[in-house]
């Protein structure tokens, strides 16, 4: 093993004395080796913690609902956003945007370099607006001529890189509005899910799944998002189940698991296969317990609940399809 030398321990030590304000002196001896690696091990570890605790502060509070977005189009690809920031932190996002299809869960062709974006940063509980020109990197016509009824699009907005959960989905269309009167919207949309949180939220028992002898696909009860249509115009094929990051995920039923993997949308994922035309998809995980292949039971712990891909919070994304039709996994309501 290479030893480390002592000008890179110096200045591993300032590193950590700068972060975290602890100064680490190791001691002289003649068992130098030892002493150096555990001073190593030390700092390394306070530099974690106090990489952490960073993270923490700078983007904890900008998770989950924090931040509300609306897309107003100008017309010739350029659109404003106007932006609530109802989060401790002050919200500065990066000129990096990515242009999405709902459907597809995929980046628009075209040339995200060419976009053009402006903008300050969103003082806590204010709001703001940026521009947004897409019209040197994007075939306007076509896009608005392609979509298909049903469909959508949707910028990707961030602060850290699309990292620590910090992007943000902001549906657009290109019917020229007001932005004053969107703003109004905007606001309206914000009251009324304060209202509803403020309100008892829906709960749905076992019995609510569209097959009475599936048991719940998690610990939470609470369906944050239903199937159907949306308040945006869009149609969502799954529901979202919010719950802690953490919680248990379980196999409905019996079955199989076909794919486990990775998608800019659905973020970790499993699909298992239940018999008789049946698939399940859980998305949104934290961590995958199973392999493809694998036979499952029913109420087994097959991943735990996360945040990972366009998740706006800790839930599960979950959907069915039965002979291949996407179907409401809830029962009629």
């Amino acid at each position: 093993m290479k030893k480390i030398s002592r000008k890179n321990l110096q200045a591993i030590q300032e590193i950590v004395q700068d972060r975290t304000g602890a100064a680490i002196l190791p001691k002289r001896t003649r068992t130098g080796y030892p002493v150096r690696k555990m001073a190593l091990s030390v700092s390394c570890l306070l530099c974690f913690v106090a990489l952490c605790a960073f993270a923490y502060g700078k983007f904890s509070d900008l998770n989950g609902d924090k931040a509300g977005f609306a897309a107003v189009y100008q017309g010739d690809g350029r659109f404003e956003i106007i932006i609530v920031n109802d989060s401790d932190q002050e919200l500065e996002l990066q000129d990096k945007v990515k242009v999405m299809q709902w459907s597809t869960s995929q980046e628009v062709a075209g040339d995200s370099a060419g976009i053009k974006m402006e903008g300050s940063a969103i003082a806590p509980h204010s709001q703001g607006i940026l521009t947004i020109d897409i019209s040197e990197g994007y075939d306007i016509a076509a896009m608005e001529e392609n979509l298909p009824d049903g469909d959508g699009y949707y910028f990707v907005l961030t602060n850290n890189d699309f990292a620590f959960g910090q992007d943000w989905m902001c549906f657009f269309d290109f019917e020229v509005e007001q932005t004053a009167e969107v703003a109004d919207r905007l606001a309206q949309q914000a009251q009324t899910r304060a209202e509803e949180d403020n309100a008892a939220e829906p709960r749905y028992d076992v019995g609510e799944l569209i097959y009475p002898h599936w048991v719940w696909p998690t610990v939470s009860r609470d369906v944050s998002g239903l199937y159907g249509r949306q308040e945006n115009g869009t149609d969502s094929d799954h529901i979202n189940i919010a719950g802690t990051a953490g919680d248990e995920i379980y196999a409905v039923a019996d079955g199989v698991v076909l794919e486990a993997g990775y998608e800019s949308a659905s973020g970790n994922f499993i699909v298992l296969d239940l018999g008789d035309g049946v698939t399940a998809k859980y998305g949104h995980l934290k961590e995958s317990k199973v392999a493809e292949g694998q036979e499952v039971k029913q109420g087994q712990t097959i991943a735990t609940l996360g945040q990972s891909g366009m998740a706006t919070g800790p839930n599960l994304r979950f959907s069915i399809e039965v002979n291949g039709e996407k179907t409401d996994p809830l029962a009629a309501r």
